[in-house]
């Protein structure tokens, strides 16, 4: 899932005006079109607005809970560090996927 509110540069709280002249900006500018057009897509309707911030928040909990898949004997076998890398504020430091970091490899797709 993209961080679009990121990538506009914008709060996630933001008022629709404000998106609106965030998204005309990026439209003008050379950046991806393609991530700018989806981003209005999603953004400039009020029921897919809402659908979009309710998962973003989904996405920081479990961002929240990701350093539990750090533990001894944790094994991230919905490969969460994969899916929510655009939400992370560094990098992710993860295991291999589907490695248990204390013992041997256990098949997860």
């Amino acid at each position: 899932m993209r961080n679009y509110m990121a990538r506009l540069g914008l709060n996630r709280r933001a008022p629709q005006k404000e998106i609106r002249q965030a998204i005309a900006d990026a439209m003008a500018g050379t950046g991806e079109l393609h991530i700018i057009r989806d981003a209005d897509s999603v953004l400039s309707v009020t029921v897919t607005r809402a659908y979009y911030e309710r998962v973003h928040l989904q996405f920081d909990a479990i961002h929240a809970a990701l350093p539990c898949l750090g533990r001894p004997g944790s094994v991230d076998t919905h490969h969460w560090m994969d899916r929510v890398v655009e939400f992370a504020t560094e990098p992710p430091e993860h295991p291999q996927r589907g490695r248990r970091q204390d013992g041997p490899t256990r098949q997860t797709e």
